[in-house]
């Protein structure tokens, strides 16, 4: 009887136990606050310097704060309502999932919060190509609010603000693409579509740059100015109305931010990254197929970010050579009206600058159609480059879109072989 009566008091305590234990479990939040942004206090041209994909990370975590921080710069909401990015045509449609330890979640840049997603690690199921990041971002876009092109030039902005920030904060990450997108292993909803995966951590070997610009141009060298990334992002301003004119050294500056090289060696040590001098921007395999153009008051210009890597065939730069860089004359006159008159935005005829990106599909081997929205991402990060640059150098910046390819190409003098992607008005 007194056995009885112990199994029954052990069952009972048992109970009791199993029932506390999942009333003090602590439960996911559906929405976890993020804190407030850190400010970035590197000048924004140190941060496109260093900028580099980073494939191997250790176990150390990252911080509420530094997470935080990354997000805010990569999309969220300022303090005047405008947002980090400019966006397309001002829609926004990306979604940035954060895939923790503890589950996946989408950032909220309007209360810049996460809200809970789905249980589980989906970090090494999603980011498999670089597995063991603390922290996995998924790019993704709401297919009702922007065509795959549109969304992924924004994406291409959102992810060099995550880039910048990332560098700026010792911390590493790479973007990696393809199809069918690896999110879907975790699954999204039917109205989104995947495009981008970011992991993020504290590198395993550390950044490790040396300064040698070596600048052999007619081109003026770049000037690192005073405001930070944080002022870049919180003072970037769009305008439709554009006036005053652009100095050669302003120039410069604009079309190097588009699609440049470091003034950095990379002296790192790690081994799934063998580029030496690397770009402002990154591109799928190296390949690099964008052309950039710029059209003043006075000429058609052509950017040749340099000449050397043309002999070498490689578009990347794995030796660490000299910067040959030049604009190459393409059309004299003024012919801004003919490009306003082929773009979205018909108020770029009084801008002094206008800067264009065009896809040259011989240089994306072969890729087909099913590919361009990677190619737009690309376009997107040489534009976000643009207006950080253009807002340190105290000038309002804009994005406009092709609507007439046929004049533009006549315009460039290019054949069917190059899609414009993109244009960029500059203005006081």
């Amino acid at each position: 009887m007194k056995k009885k009566r112990c199994i029954n008091r052990i069952i009972i305590i048992g109970i009791l136990a199993f029932f506390c234990n999942l009333a003090f479990t602590p439960l996911l939040q559906a929405t976890y606050q993020l804190p407030p942004p850190q400010n970035i206090d590197m000048n924004l041209e140190q941060t496109i310097f260093r900028r580099m994909s980073i494939r191997e990370f250790t176990n150390e975590t990252i911080t509420d704060e530094q997470l935080a921080t990354i997000l805010w710069n990569a999309a969220g909401f300022r303090q005047d309502e405008n947002r980090t990015i400019a966006g397309i045509n001002r829609m926004f449609a990306s979604v940035i999932y954060v895939l923790k330890e503890d589950a996946a979640y989408t950032y909220n840049p309007v209360n810049h919060s996460l809200h809970l997603y789905k249980t589980g690690d989906w970090r090494d199921t999603v980011g498999y190509q670089y597995p063991g990041a603390p922290i996995v971002f998924g790019l993704c876009y709401n297919t009702t609010l922007a065509n795959p092109n549109n969304a992924a030039a924004e994406i291409g902005e959102i992810c060099q603000n995550i880039a910048f920030t990332v560098d700026a904060l010792n911390l590493g990450t790479v973007v990696t693409g393809g199809l069918p997108p690896a999110i879907d292993r975790m699954g999204i909803p039917e109205d989104q579509t995947g495009l981008i995966i970011m992991p993020l951590g504290h590198p395993l070997h550390p950044y490790n740059f040396i300064y040698r610009p070596l600048w052999f141009s007619l081109l003026p060298k770049v000037k690192e100015t005073q405001m930070n990334l944080t002022g870049a992002l919180q003072q970037r301003t769009q305008r439709i109305n554009f006036q005053g004119t652009i100095t050669r050294q302003v120039l410069s500056q604009l079309i190097w931010s588009s699609y440049g090289f470091s003034y950095y060696l990379d002296k790192s040590e790690q081994d799934l990254n063998s580029i030496v001098r690397h770009r402002t921007v990154p591109s799928a395999h190296a390949y690099y197929p964008l052309e950039i153009y710029a059209v003043t008051a006075s000429e058609i210009y052509k950017y040749q970010p340099n000449l050397l890597p043309m002999f070498t065939g490689y578009p990347a730069d794995y030796l660490g050579l000299p910067i040959m860089t030049f604009l190459q004359k393409i059309k004299p006159g003024d012919n801004r009206a003919q490009l306003a008159a082929a773009s979205s935005l018909t108020s770029i005829s009084s801008a002094p600058l206008s800067i264009i990106t065009v896809l040259n599909w011989n240089k994306t081997k072969n890729a087909g159609q099913q590919y361009l929205p990677f190619w737009y991402f690309e376009a997107g990060a040489t534009t976000q480059n643009i207006m950080l640059e253009a807002t340190v150098l105290g000038f309002h910046s804009n994005i406009a879109l092709p609507t007439d390819n046929t004049v533009l190409l006549s315009l460039l003098k290019l054949n069917d072989g190059y899609t414009p992607l993109l244009i960029v008005p500059i203005s006081k």
